[in-house]
């Protein structure tokens, strides 16, 4: 029996070297194409890597004009109508690529931008120039002040059956009841977009300076008809009387304005105070030309001295750092720009620039929306 085995395992020699044989054939003929198939993998992933980098370069070029057209005055040369030469400039080493970004005019506060991302690829893998280009078309959200029916740098607050014809600008919230938009569109801001603190007694200086040619006096009472302006009071104004002001000018008020009293104002001019206004009944305001009522550091309140009457009120309504109050049935012709509004029930605004003379503020671009994004390679 052991001779039979000892046979048989002697028949078996040589067969292991077969097999390694057959597994060398086998790996032999996988390798080439493993090999080839890693090569590509290899090639593809630099060609990626470098179309994903040129794609994130030709995006930076986009941010970078839109950084500019939100900053015109440190960007310097923009395209301003469609007879002027697109701006051309590159940026260098932005991963690596060299970009060129063009600005075109397209129509007013609209762009065309395109970023082109270069590979000048000297070696490497895939040592091949290419590039990626990307088209943008952008348009540039704006900020004017003076531009809608009611600008607020905090709330707004309607009662019921308010009309609005114009733009309502707000950086807080619509609260309140629903009101009717006859015109114009809802848009939310920043707070960053309204005047500073500096820019809005820069442009108060302007109506004291009118004031002084008028010179100036101490706390003032009015207790009968009265022609107002040019005048600086340096203290506060207050009314006592059923009175009628024929405004003459500018009266600026260093303290605040009080009446309590039916008052009725006409005339051609303007009322601006450091501090509240509170005209508690307001029979008429006929004021002619463009015509502020402003206070710089307090509220604005306007009632009606006849709550069953309709009231009229043309002129721009300014409180930048204050809330404005409006009576029901108060009708604006004009802008209300505080820093909180509110508006009694029947209040009907309606936006026309009564601020055009007044050199304030300038127009802010604080942002731009995307509109089309293409992308293309070559």
């Amino acid at each position: 029996m052991k001779n039979v085995v000892k046979k048989l395992q002697r028949g078996e020699q040589g067969a292991a070297l077969i097999l390694v044989l057959v597994v060398l054939l086998v790996g032999g003929l996988i390798a080439g194409g493993l090999l080839q198939h890693m090569g590509a993998g290899l090639l593809s992933g630099e060609v990626y890597n470098r179309r994903t980098d040129e794609l994130y370069a030709a995006d930076a070029g986009v941010e970078d004009a839109i950084w500019k057209i939100q900053h015109p005055l440190e960007a310097g040369y923009l395209p301003c109508s469609a007879s002027d030469t697109p701006r051309v400039y590159n940026i260098a080493g932005v991963n690596g690529k060299a970009v060129e970004v063009t600005i075109e005019y397209v129509t007013v506060g609209a762009y065309s931008i395109t970023s082109i991302a270069i590979t000048n690829d000297g070696g490497g893998t895939a040592a091949i120039d290419s590039s990626t280009a990307v088209e943008a078309y952008v348009e540039a959200m704006s900020f004017d002040l003076l531009s809608g029916a009611i600008v607020s740098s905090a709330n707004v607050t309607f009662h019921k059956d308010c009309t609005v014809t114009g733009d309502v600008y707000y950086v807080g919230e619509i609260l309140g009841k629903e009101y009717t938009h006859t015109e114009g569109d809802e848009i939310q801001v920043p707070s960053s977009v309204f005047p500073s603190q500096e820019q809005n007694e820069a442009f108060v200086q302007t109506f004291k300076d009118a004031a002084l040619l008028g010179g100036t006096q101490g706390d003032t009472t009015l207790n009968s008809d009265t022609i107002l302006g040019p005048k600086y009071i340096d203290g506060n104004l207050n009314i006592d009387s059923e009175v009628t002001i024929t405004l003459a000018g500018v009266v600026y008020v260093a303290g605040s304005i009080k009446c309590e009293k039916t008052l009725t104002i006409t005339g051609t001019g303007s009322l601006v105070a450091a501090g509240d206004i509170y005209l508690s009944k307001l029979a008429d305001y006929t004021v002619t030309g463009d015509s502020i009522i402003m206070s710089l550091n307090g509220d604005i309140t306007l009632k009606k001295s006849d709550p069953d009457d309709e009231l009229s009120v043309e002129a721009f309504i300014y409180a930048p750092n204050g809330t404005i109050f409006f009576d029901k049935d108060m009708t604006v012709i004009g802008s209300a720009i505080g820093a909180g509004i509110e508006i009694d029930k029947d209040g009907a605004f309606t936006y026309v620039s009564k601020a055009s003379s007044f050199k304030f503020p300038p127009v802010v671009t604080y942002g731009a929306a995307i509109k089309t994004y293409e992308i293309s390679q070559s």
